[in-house]
């Protein structure tokens, strides 16, 4: 049966260690929306092609627009994806990822998290981080931001902003499912 509001598609998105997947954790226990992880997607695609390769970026793009795709056509209520912009996404990822939210009759909503450069080079290294395959090298980072790897594709001004040094992440969790509630809608075509 389809939800009497509009389905809601999460972008919660950030540099690497700001906290997605613990926010998005959260925010799933807050709102019953499923999450589906970067690290998840990546994760299966790497084991299939070499991260950044052609078929690596078309499948998990097909996988990341898929998803949205069946949680809308099956009638859920909304679906929490976390997202790092990094110059392997395409510049027609993020248009596709709102033709096929607005399509399937919902509504996308972009978050961003954000913190300190001392707060995201202390997270890098925290062991939890293993666990999927994260990047945990904080020179690592570094090269990889001098090179201008995280400023593509170039993200939408984000509806909501939050500092996860000032929030533990459920209250990050409970601030971002009380603006889901009362949001207007933005990034819809409809």
């Amino acid at each position: 049966m389809r939800p009497t509001a509009e389905p809601q598609i999460v972008l919660l998105f950030g540099r690497p260690g700001v906290g997605k997947l613990t926010v998005g954790s959260a925010l799933s226990d807050a709102t019953g929306f499923p999450l589906l992880h970067n690290h998840a997607v990546v994760d299966l695609v790497e084991s299939l092609f070499p991260f950044g390769s052609p078929p690596f970026i078309a499948m998990r793009e097909r996988l990341w627009l898929e998803a949205i795709d069946a949680v809308l056509a099956d009638g859920l209520a909304g679906l929490i994806l976390t997202f790092a912009p990094e110059r392997t996404v395409t510049d027609e990822f993020l248009p596709a990822l709102l033709t096929h939210t607005s399509d399937g009759g919902g509504s996308l909503r972009l978050v961003e998290l954000r913190c300190t450069e001392a707060a995201l080079e202390r997270r890098l290294t925290d062991p939890s981080r293993q666990r999927f395959g994260k990047m945990r090298d904080v020179a690592q980072y570094h090269r990889l931001e001098a090179a201008g790897v995280f400023a593509r594709p170039v993200m939408p001004a984000a509806e909501l902003t939050l500092d996860t040094d000032e929030l533990e992440p459920e209250e990050a969790a409970r601030r971002i499912a009380t603006y889901l509630r009362t949001a207007p809608k933005l990034y819809s075509r409809k």
